[in-house]
């Protein structure tokens, strides 16, 4: 094989022209594949973080089993209340693949006299796991046990209070003064009517020291979710897993539409070139036709013919494919450059409004995205080489030899 790669590279080298315009062919597909490629990649990178900060968390654990009770306050009947054991969260973070984890503690109790809905929450960890805490007034709360509160803005405009307001937060028989130190909003009023309290003072107030309603996990990659939800519901007992799929799902789905329109147009342009490849295979057998007749006359069979001329469609398409890659590089580099600074000069106000870092150098390039554009370039070299091929095979040597 080694000996007709060899045959087959000399044969073409000495029409360099013909050669090099045929692989120039194959370049420009390859080229267009990889930055379309490139740029879905890229995109689906932006598009995977934007979730990640709207949707915050990626896993919900609770409880499938009731574990304790509470008594609202101002009433006479008790109410259920699924509780998890606090720790948890420690067996949680040490699964691989976890980034982060926060136990949260919905309760429900008063505030002002109203009766709201109280979500227990540690800052530090809440506020890297649920990255949706939209705080329009003052900030978040510092401390674990601090009587201070984050409230809802519709709440805020229901009870007339704003950020230095102090009130009395009561959760069953305890009560304690807070100071209002934020105000959130997301947009949906029902949403707004909760208020952030620190983790450790609503288990104090409501007795329940060590124990929370939901633990929220966010995992280091979204493609770690379905694991990383199998080996807690495989390692942690009496616990429901609610994976937030809908979101990243419907995105991807997206994006695999755009892959394909992308990798449409890329073929269409390697189709061009794949036509390239095979008028100069023909061209190539017509004029070497009586040195294919000479070939057969001395023992060559047809099989060795076909894989010949099949090796200089291998060929023009590896070569054309490592070139297409080479270019497709320079151009990913300089997409971005000309979406900020040349995309400025053209539009006034493009800068302002491109979704494009300034600082960023280049689009994502992936060893899956080379690898397909380069064996789709080899690919269609090859498909393109097989009529000729055959044809050349099956020449017969008398009339070869007579060919002028």
């Amino acid at each position: 094989m080694v000996g007709v790669l060899r045959m087959a590279y000399r044969n073409l080298v000495k029409r360099k022209l013909r050669f090099s315009l045929t692989a120039a062919g194959i370049a420009v597909g390859v080229a267009l594949i990889l930055s379309l490629l490139s740029m879905t990649a890229t995109a689906e990178q932006s598009a995977l973080q934007s979730i990640r900060r709207i949707a915050g968390y990626d896993i919900a654990i609770v409880n499938s089993t009731i574990r304790g009770s509470l008594t609202l306050p101002g009433r006479q009947s008790t109410t259920t209340q699924r509780l998890l054991s606090e720790s948890i969260a420690e067996t949680v973070l040490a699964i691989q693949g976890v980034y982060a984890v926060t136990p949260t503690l919905s309760i429900r109790g008063s505030l002002g006299g109203t009766y709201v809905t109280i979500q227990g929450i540690d800052s530090a960890t809440y506020t890297e796991v649920v990255s949706t805490v939209n705080v329009v007034e003052g900030g978040m709360f510092t401390c674990s046990d601090c009587p201070e509160v984050v409230v809802g803005k519709g709440l805020a405009e229901e009870l007339n209070i704003s950020v230095g307001s102090r009130l009395a937060l009561s959760i069953g028989n305890a009560s304690r003064e807070v100071l209002v130190v934020g105000v959130f909003e997301t947009g949906i009023r029902l949403q707004e009517m909760a208020v952030y309290v620190p983790l450790r003072l609503v288990q104090e107030m409501s007795g329940l020291s060590g124990y929370v309603t939901s633990v929220l996990v966010k995992c280091v990659d979204p493609s770690y979710v379905d694991s990383v939800a199998n080996t807690i519901r495989g390692t942690i007992q009496g616990v429901t897993v609610v994976v937030q799929r809908a979101l990243t799902n419907l995105v991807e789905q997206a994006l695999s539409t755009l892959n394909l329109f992308f990798l449409s147009i890329g073929l269409v342009a390697l189709t061009a070139g794949g036509f390239g490849v095979m008028n100069t295979m023909f061209m190539a057998v017509a004029e070497r036709t009586r040195e294919i007749g000479i070939l057969k006359s001395i023992g060559a069979g047809d099989r060795f013919i076909f894989t010949l001329f099949i090796a200089e469609a291998l060929i023009i398409g590896a070569v054309g494919s490592l070139a297409g890659v080479g270019v497709g590089v320079l151009v990913t580099q300089l997409i971005p450059r000309f979406a900020v600074f040349g995309g400025a000069r053209l539009l006034p106000g493009a800068r302002q409004f491109s979704s494009v870092p300034q600082n960023i150098s280049g689009l994502t390039i992936t060893p899956q995205v080379v690898g397909t554009a380069v064996l789709i370039g080899i690919a269609v070299s090859v498909v393109a080489g097989l009529v000729p091929s055959y044809r050349a095979a099956r020449i017969r040597p008398a009339e070869a030899i007579r060919y002028v």
